[in-house]
């Protein structure tokens, strides 16, 4: 899992900021909602894959062994572990907008 946080850090800084208008507060939630709702899909349709693969791997028939090879399943384990990283972002702007939405202490005025 990447242990940089930079993004992470830069979209909690616009939401908790004080002069991000509500209008922005809500497209950001909106927006960090959808893209969490693709992100979650598409993981579900990668390990359904995967496991569709392991499968048919399993099946003895005529698998051509470069279809998970080594870098293969290190790519593939980059992007699920890049994808929870940004989703995990995601949701904690968007919990962070509804708090600012709900009159949190900081942020929309």
């Amino acid at each position: 899992m990447l242990s940089y946080d930079a993004i992470q850090i830069a979209l909690q800084d616009v939401v908790n900021s004080n002069d991000v208008s509500e209008q922005t507060l809500e497209k950001i939630r909106t927006e960090s909602e959808c893209l969490c709702e693709s992100i979650e899909y598409g993981l579900m349709e990668l390990g359904d894959m995967i496991s569709r693969l392991g499968f048919f791997a399993d099946s003895k028939q005529d698998f051509d062994n470069r279809a998970m090879s080594n870098d293969n399943v290190k790519h593939i384990g980059a992007l699920i572990q890049a994808n929870a990283y940004f989703l995990n972002t995601l949701r904690e702007a968007s919990i962070q907008a509804t708090y600012h939405l709900n009159g949190g202490d900081k942020g929309a005025k």
